[in-house]
């Protein structure tokens, strides 16, 4: 008991700093991204506070659910705590539903960064298509992700007597919550029929289907972008002379490498894990908690990789007077090329 009592302690403060510093950077690049970048970004300044906006809505859902992410034999799921709620069930169901598409909104704007970042790098004109009306498109791809994974977490995984029966002793044991106070959305692939042998359960299976085959679009577009945008880099700085276009450059490499770790650590591979592994009756209890730490934290972290490496926002930031009401920032001058690359970092 004691035990529940000092995880469920640590998780809420962990959330709540998260959310603190998520709702802090995310804000910050906000202001820095309408205030400080350059012209050349056109319209993609809108996709990027966009981004910002998804972060902001993650960490807010997290911090009003406080969700726990468990998986045990042959079953994951999210669950909630519905004592002490003001919102009736169905709300508090729903909500849980959105946060959980909130993870699908945020791979698809993932994949969305690099597909952009491609396009800037390898200089064909392609950017056109992140201009004018073709932004409603890029804006409606996360939006799609979101409707897709919470529909699979509010109908495919949703409350039934199967899987209820069969995660109940679970919330027992492991949060002292008995499943009539809990709201939760389950995969039980494998439950006990009416002989007490294994059955898989299809309606689960549908979802996993809907939900792999989503983070591989998303990780095979990131993959694909990723590789060849480094091979571009590569290509470029070899090519370039001067010290500063080098140093560009690898400020880009950096970057890219720090936006390409953070969502495959913190969201593809613990996701992809705790979503196959109950299938093939592999025990992933261990990772319940790390991953419900995570699922809180990414969103602070989302927004680093643009305020460390950007040298517009960055060095911003560095001015000791960024806060005051006049700012006398000094602003570096670039030509055309040099803005355009900058760019490219981002």
């Amino acid at each position: 008991m004691m035990e529940i009592d000092t995880f469920e302690s640590l998780k809420t403060l962990i959330q709540l700093i998260s959310c603190a510093i998520a709702v802090l950077s995310n804000s910050l690049l906000i202001f820095l991204i309408i205030t400080k970048s350059p012209k050349k970004m056109g319209t993609y300044r809108n996709l990027m506070c966009y981004f910002c906006g998804i972060s902001l809505m993650f960490t807010t859902l997290d911090v009003i659910i406080k969700p726990n992410i468990y998986s045990r034999g042959s079953a994951f799921f999210m669950v909630m705590d519905l004592r002490n709620r003001m919102l009736p069930r169905r709300i508090e169901e729903f909500l849980m539903s959105v946060l959980c598409g909130c993870c699908g909104m945020t791979i698809y704007g993932i994949a969305i960064h690099f597909v952009y970042r491609y396009f800037a790098l390898e200089r064909q004109g392609r950017l056109r298509f992140f201009k004018g009306a073709y932004q409603i498109f890029w804006f409606f791809v996360p939006i799609f992700g979101c409707a897709n994974w919470t529909f699979i977490a509010g109908y495919f995984f949703a409350m039934n007597p199967i899987s209820s029966e069969y995660i109940a002793p679970m919330l027992q044991e492991k949060y002292n919550l008995p499943i009539e106070d809990a709201a939760y959305s389950a995969a039980v692939f494998w439950p006990l029929n009416e002989k007490g042998e294994k059955e898989f359960h299809w309606r689960s299976g549908y979802g996993l289907i809907n939900l792999v085959s989503s983070m591989t679009v998303s990780l095979s577009v990131v993959i694909c972008m990723m590789v060849k945008s480094w091979t571009k880099i590569k290509q470029l700085l070899g090519k370039l002379e001067s010290k500063f276009s080098k140093n560009l450059q690898m400020q880009l490499y950096k970057a890219l490498l720090a936006q390409t770790l953070i969502p495959v650590l913190f969201i593809f591979i613990p996701f992809g894990i705790l979503f196959t592994c109950p299938l093939l009756l592999i025990d992933c209890e261990f990772l319940s908690a790390p991953i419900t730490i995570i699922y809180a934290v990414y969103p602070a972290l989302d927004p680093l990789p643009c305020l460390f490496f950007v040298d517009n926002y960055r060095n911003v930031i560095r001015e000791k007077d960024f806060f005051a009401k006049r700012n006398k920032a000094k602003v570096s001058v670039m030509t055309d090329d040099q803005v355009t690359r900058n760019i490219y970092s981002i």
